[in-house]
């Protein structure tokens, strides 16, 4: 297919890496990748500044990142401070930020075809004023756990009103998980095609084929996150370590990542005593970087008390290593006695029971056949396939 005759597709992101973080919507960046393989993906992404005088109401950014066009809306949020006044303009400058932004992309294009959206629901405004006004279809693909009993967050009868509304009038909605499709019905966002559609695997994992690097004969056990501790328990991991500690010094733990909670939990490990021998903490890594620590790993822990269903878990699996983690979410939809073991939430006796036999290889796994079905299955010519189908099938009804 010539590249004149893929469907143009415009991508409208909540989340995107930014220049102040590069991590946030990181997966929603390789799913654009991702589609842009067989399609014409573009990128409209806003993003809000505190005020200060010296900054210009709207910034804009224009690049070519891997392949897919993109543009960045900085803007500032307003000066004064007048409930609903401010609430106003603040909703006014996100819009024009995100019409400014399609306004430059229609730049390198004459028009696009289809609206995705990725995380409700102020964008889906846009999406409902591109189809009841010039007649275009939009897709949502939704990756926030708000919808999920335990965080509870999906509130305010207006919102609920509206996301309704907008998800009634998609003609496709994506989630990670069954899980997520379930907890978003559950709230009566009601539409015919919900389909599961897993994160993608960028390139860096999927090339990699080296073995684990010999580094004695200490078994590596891998966290990464995003350090917020209420979700990801990272204090329970820590104090299975210290538990793990008491009876043998065979492990190593790299924990990975940045977060709200990064200093306070470092202060944890110090205060737990846990040595350098038995802990690692890595701060932010990204790309090969990234790569190349968790390709040290035995095994890769989520002790999360709620998550959706983490990219982190796929990374691992394309390395070919086993996960741990907790039955919560959508994990259970895709760690199994295959690929990895599973515990409740917040147990941290099984945990450190588990993580026992793990280290005294009473489990054992197929390192190549994890591998290779995460491969098959989650890499960006599969998941951009995918996409592709999606918008095919109903781009012309």
């Amino acid at each position: 297919m010539m590249s004149d005759e893929k469907l143009k597709v415009l991508y409208l992101p909540r989340w995107y890496p930014n220049r102040f973080d590069p991590m946030p919507g990181l997966f929603i960046q390789r799913h654009a990748e991702a589609a842009n393989i067989y399609s014409d993906i573009f990128v409209v992404y806003v993003h809000t500044l505190e005020y200060q005088k010296d900054i210009v109401k709207y910034e804009i950014e224009s690049a070519l990142i891997n392949h897919v066009p993109t543009v960045k809306v900085y803007y500032r949020n307003p000066r004064i401070n007048i409930p609903i006044v401010t609430s106003i303009i603040k909703a006014f400058r996100f819009y024009r930020a995100n019409f400014i932004g399609i306004k430059e992309i229609k730049k390198t294009t004459v028009d696009f075809d289809i609206l995705h959206i990725h995380v409700l629901t102020r964008l889906g405004v846009l999406g409902l004023y591109y189809k009841w006004l010039l007649g275009k279809k939009y897709f949502i693909s939704e990756h926030w756990s708000r919808y999920l009993d335990l965080t509870g967050n999906f509130k305010g009868s207006f919102r609920k009103f509206a996301t309704r509304i907008i998800v009634k009038n998609a003609m496709a909605v994506t989630t990670v998980t069954k899980n997520l499709s379930n907890a978003m019905q559950n709230h009566d966002l009601v539409n015919s095609n919900y389909i599961v559609l897993p994160n993608v695997v960028s390139p860096e994992f999927v090339k990699r084929t080296e073995t684990k690097k010999d580094i004695g004969d200490k078994k590596t056990i891998v966290h990464v996150s995003c350090f917020e501790d209420k979700s990801k328990n990272i204090s329970g991991i820590l104090n299975v370590i210290n538990k793990l500690a008491e009876s043998r010094n065979d492990f190593h733990f790299i924990l990975i990542g940045d977060g709200m909670d990064f200093e306070r939990l470092k202060e944890y490990s110090l205060k737990l005593g846990l040595s350098e021998e038995q802990i690692e903490f890595t701060g932010l890594l990204e790309g090969g970087t990234l790569v190349n620590k968790m390709m040290l790993a035995d095994a890769l822990l989520i002790f999360s008390n709620y998550e959706n269903f983490p990219v982190v878990i796929n990374e691992a699996f394309s390395l070919g290593i086993p996960v741990i983690a907790t039955r919560v979410g959508g994990i259970p939809e895709n760690v199994n006695t295959e690929n990895g073991l599973l515990i409740d939430a917040g147990d941290e006796d099984a945990l450190c029971q588990k993580l026992n036999e793990f280290l005294d290889d009473k489990i054992l796994f197929d390192k190549k056949a994890i591998k290779k079905t995460a491969l098959n299955n989650f890499s960006m010519e599969t998941v951009g396939k995918q996409l592709f189908d999606i918008y095919s099938a109903t781009s012309n009804q």
